[in-house]
């Protein structure tokens, strides 16, 4: 058996996780209509102005805009309608001292015209226009390149893929990108009590419940689960599946890292390639195991439920979020009262889950295996070591789950 190591803090096993790994580099062409959420691994130049001629930003009338000069609802001014143009059409005239052209939203601004007048500001008698208001050179006109300039960086290398990002990239006539390839994450569950759905239950064995929560927490973070399967406990087989794994770019293992004569990881991962630290001063998730192995990060998570979801919230998402390229997740906290005294773990940084109502936080902690304890719960609170115990009533800080 081998015994934990010393246990550190948890911001230092942070500080090692996030110095172990490092952003993926792999990238891959991929349709546009294909691209949201991505993260951008191209810098998007334009070959063009955006808009690319002068238009019109409002529907109206396109005039000089000295002709209106002075109008008002008691003295409009009159001008002469010579003609129609809808957006993508060109009126092939040219709007001259007196005149005005209708135009939508997007026209080209015809020649010898610098304003447009809108609609709701004129009235249309006969062939002529009553503009009720006056306008300024430039007025309801995007002119060309006010968007987009040739040249241009429309978007970023490293910039995530919003709406307005995958619009500006339509607007310049693009429909693919390179991308950063999402991270594969290999997710092993072990253990020979642990089977699959389907299976009929004997006594002592269980479902395994971890590699459905972990391939949640993976899909929701910027990668891609691939279950690898549930391993016995048993050397060889464990080592051949950390051989398979290694082959993708992060390995998440549930059960294994507690000390125990069947728990095997720690002297696989250390054979294989390094252990960075057994052994964390939380609860739950004392036990969870961090190594490298071919230069792919190794997560060796608690078996019990709660604790492997509770340390995927704390060591994982941030991990996964960092190799995936994607911003640190800005976690979201609300003030409450405790709804219940709170005894704390000697010794341990403790991560108790609650529930809130009317501004009232109650734990709904049980024990690790509990796996309603993270199902119930709707947010979790952080009990530091130093602290033994809060009393009913007392204001807490509480960090949302979802």
């Amino acid at each position: 058996m081998k015994p934990f190591r010393s246990l550190i803090p948890r911001a230092e096993a942070m500080n090692i996780i996030s110095s172990s790994i490092t952003p993926i580099e792999r990238v891959e062409s991929i349709l546009l209509e294909d691209s949201y959420g991505r993260i951008i691994a191209e810098d998007v130049i334009a070959t063009f102005h955006v808009p690319p001629f002068d238009r019109s930003a409002m529907d109206g009338y396109a005039v000089k805009a000295q002709d209106t000069y002075g109008a008002s609802n008691f003295s409009p001014k009159k001008l002469k309608f010579v003609g129609v143009k809808h957006a993508g059409e060109c009126f092939e005239g040219e709007v001259g001292p007196g005149e005005c052209v209708q135009v939508a939203t997007g026209s080209p601004m015809p020649r010898g015209a610098d304003a447009v007048i809108m609609v709701e500001d004129t009235k249309k008698v006969d062939d002529y226009v009553e503009a009720y208001h006056p306008v300024y050179p430039g007025a309801n006109v995007s002119f060309k390149g006010e968007d987009i300039k040739k040249g241009d960086i429309a978007v970023r290398s490293g910039e995530h893929l919003s709406p307005g990002k995958i619009g500006a990239i339509v607007a310049l006539g693009i429909s693919s990108v390179k991308v950063y390839a999402k991270p594969i994450v290999s997710i092993i569950s072990t253990g020979s009590e642990v089977k699959s759905l389907g299976s009929k239950l004997k006594p002592g064995e269980v479902y395994d419940i971890n590699s459905y929560t972990l391939t949640a927490i993976v899909s929701a973070n910027g990668c891609i689960p691939k279950n690898e399967g549930i391993i016995p406990d048993d050397p060889e087989a464990l080592r051949e599946a950390l051989r398979r794994a290694v082959q993708n770019d992060v390995i998440v293992i549930s059960g294994g890292s507690s000390v125990g004569t069947r728990d095997l990881l720690y002297d696989l991962v250390e054979e294989m390639g390094e252990v960075k630290f057994h052994g964390v001063h939380v609860k739950p998730g004392k036990p969870t195991l961090f190594g490298v192995i071919n230069e792919k990060p190794v997560f060796c998570m608690p078996g019990n439920p709660t604790s492997c979801l509770s340390n995927a919230y704390i060591f994982l998402i941030p991990a996964l979020r960092k190799i995936a390229r994607l911003p640190e997740a800005e976690p979201r906290t609300v003030k409450a009262k405790i709804g219940a005294r709170i005894v704390a773990s000697s010794g341990r940084e403790q991560f108790l889950t609650v529930k809130i109502e009317n501004g009232i936080a109650y734990p709904v902690f049980k024990k690790s295996g509990t796996i309603t304890s993270m199902t119930n719960a709707e947010g979790y609170m952080i009990l530091p070591i130093n602290i033994d115990t809060i009393e009913e009533g007392e204001d807490v800080e509480i960090t949302l789950l979802e």
